[in-house]
C-alpha cells in the first residue's frame, strides 16, 4: 500500500536524522574511545612515576627491589602487569607468559626518557632501569561502551520523538492542502463554482490556492461560454433550418406544379409565373447561404486583410451602390468638417456591414408615396465620426421600432415587425460580426422619430 505524503515526508526526515544520529553517535564513541586512551596512558605514565619515586630512597639492589616491590603494586591496582628491566635482567609482575620489551627498544627508552611498546608504557628512572606498565584496555572499552549505549537510548527516544513530533506537525501543516483535495473532489463532480480556501497570505499554499482559483475561474467561464456557444449553436441550426425550409418548399411546390403543366398547352401564363417563383426562392435560399457561410467565417476568426482605409472615398462609393438599388429613398452622407477620417480596416467586410445597415434603413423607411418628387423623398443617412481612437459609422433614418426589439436586432434572424419578404434576418448579425472581428461593437438608438444605428472600428 502506498504511503500518503505526509508518511512518506516522516519517513523521509527521519532517514535523514537517523543518518546524522548515528554519523554523532560513530563520531562520539571514536572521540570517547580516543580520550579514554589518552587518559589512561595519563593514569599510567603516572604510576611509573610514583614507582620510580619509591625507588629514589634506595640503591643497588635495595633500589631494584624497591622499585619491583612499587612495581606490583602498581600493576595489581591496575589489574595489569608491569615490567622491570635493569641492565643485568628483567623481571615481570606476575608469573604470567608476557612478550618483554626488546633490548633495542629498552636502549631507546633509556636515552629517550620513556617510551612505548604495544601497549606497555615505559619509563626510565634515570639510574640505567626501565619500568613499564601494561595499559589494562577493560577500562577504556567499558567506559566507551557505557557512553555508546547510553547514547544510543537517548538516541532512539529522540528519533522516537521526534517522529511523533514531524508526523503532527506535518498533518498539522498539509490540513489546508487536505482541504484542497476535498475540495478538487467537489470539482470533480462538475461543480466549478467551489473554490480553494486560502489560510495564510504569503506561504506556498496559498500561492497555489490563488493560482488554482484563478484556473478554476477561467475554466468555468470557459465552460460557460461553450455552454452558451452550444446554445446559440442549437439556435442557429434550428433557425437556419426553419428559414431554409420556406424557399425549399416553395421550390419544391412550384416544381411539382411544373411538371403537371409542364404538357398543358394553355398553360403557359402558369408556368412562366413558377419559374418567376423559382427564380425568387433560389436568390432567397442562396443569399441565406451566404449570409451564413459569412457568419461562419467571422465566427471562426477569419483572417481580416486590413489596411489603412480613406473612409470619405468608401462610403462614397457605396452609397452610389445603394441609389440604384433603393430609389424609394434619398440618401445623404454626413463627414466631419475637415478632419481626415480613416480606418485600418478590411474594406471588403466593412463595405458589406455598410450595404447590410444601408439596405435595412431602406426597407424600414416609410415610402413618400407614388407622386412624390426627389426633393419630397424620405432620407436616409450615412455618418461618421471620430471618437477619440475609434471611428464611429452609422446609419439614420426616419423609422419607429418597439423600444422591445431594439436591443434585439442586431441577433441572427431577427425580424422587425414591419420586415419586408424575402430578408434572412441575418444583415445585422453580419454587421455585429464584422464590427466584432475588428474589435468595436455595433450600437442602435432611437430618438425623436430617428433610427440610428452603426458599429465602431479602430481609428
Amino acid at each position: 500500500m502506498r504511503l500518503s505524503l505526509s508518511g512518506r515526508l516522516t519517513l523521509l526526515v527521519l532517514g535523514l536524522l537517523l543518518a546524522a544520529l548515528v554519523l554523532i553517535g560513530v563520531t562520539l564513541g571514536a572521540r570517547v574511545q580516543a580520550f579514554v586512551a589518552t587518559q589512561s596512558e595519563r593514569a599510567v605514565y603516572g604510576q611509573l612515576a610514583l614507582v620510580v619515586q619509591a625507588g629514589e630512597a634506595g640503591s643497588g639492589v635495595g633500589r631494584e627491589y624497591a622499585l619491583y616491590q612499587a612495581l606490583v603494586g602498581a600493576a595489581q591496582t591496575a589489574h595489569s602487569w608491569g615490567v622491570l628491566a635493569t641492565r643485568d635482567r628483567t623481571y615481570l609482575s606476575d608469573s604470567g607468559a608476557h612478550d618483554v620489551p626488546p633490548r633495542r627498544v629498552l636502549t631507546q627508552v633509556r636515552q629517550a626518557g620513556r617510551g612505548q611498546w604495544g601497549a606497555v608504557r615505559l619509563l626510565a628512572d634515570g639510574q640505567g632501569n626501565v619500568l613499564g606498565l601494561a595499559v589494562n584496555p577493560a577500562d577504556g572499552e567499558r567506559l566507551t561502551r557505557g557512553v555508546v549505549q547510553a547514547y544510543a537510548v537517548i538516541a532512539a527516544l529522540a528519533l522516537v520523538l521526534a517522529g511523533t513530533a514531524v508526523l503532527l506537525l506535518l498533518r498539522l501543516g498539509l490540513r489546508p492542502l487536505r482541504n484542497m483535495a476535498g475540495q478538487a473532489a467537489r470539482l470533480g463532480v462538475g461543480d466549478l463554482s467551489e473554490r480553494m480556501p486560502v489560510f495564510a497570505p504569503d506561504d506556498e499554499l496559498a500561492v497555489l490556492a490563488r493560482s488554482l482559483n484563478r484556473m478554476l475561474g477561467r475554466l468555468q467561464e470557459a465552460f460557460r461560454q461553450l455552454s452558451e456557444e452550444e446554445a446559440r449553436t442549437r439556435a442557429f441550426a434550428a433557425d437556419a433550418s426553419h428559414e431554409l425550409r420556406t424557399p425549399l418548399a416553395a421550390i419544391s411546390g412550384s416544381l411539382e406544379v411544373l411538371a403537371r403543366a409542364q404538357d398543358d398547352p394553355g398553360a403557359s401564363e402558369l408556368r412562366s409565373r413558377l419559374v418567376v417563383n423559382l427564380r425568387r426562392e433560389s436568390r432567397r435560399a442562396g443569399r441565406l447561404v451566404d449570409d451564413l457561410l459569412t457568419l461562419t467565417r467571422l465566427d471562426a476568426g477569419e483572417t481580416l486583410r486590413r489596411e489603412l482605409l480613406d473612409l470619405p472615398g468608401v462610403l462614397g462609393g457605396v452609397l452610389e451602390v445603394m441609389a440604384d438599388l433603393a430609389p424609394q429613398v434619398r440618401f445623404a452622407l454626413d463627414l466631419p468638417g475637415t478632419e481626415a477620417l480613416t480606418a485600418r480596416a478590411d474594406v471588403g467586410r466593412v463595405e458589406g456591414a455598410l450595404l447590410n445597415l444601408l439596405r435595412n434603413a431602406a426597407a424600414y423607411t416609410p415610402g413618400a408615396g407614388p407622386d412624390a418628387g426627389p426633393d419630397a423623398l424620405p432620407v436616409v443617412t450615412l455618418r461618421a465620426t471620430r471618437v477619440g481612437a475609434w471611428v464611429r459609422l452609422s446609419v439614420l433614418n426616419p423609422a419607429a421600432l418597439p423600444e422591445a426589439f431594439v436591443p434585439r436586432m442586431f441577433d441572427r434572424f431577427s425580424r422587425g415587425p414591419d420586415a419586408a419578404p424575402g430578408g434572412s434576418g441575418l444583415g445585422l448579425a453580419i454587421v455585429r460580426a464584422v464590427a466584432t472581428a475588428h474589435g468595436g461593437e455595433t450600437f442602435a438608438v432611437q430618438q425623436g422619430g430617428q433610427l440610428e444605428v452603426g458599429f465602431t472600428l479602430p481609428a
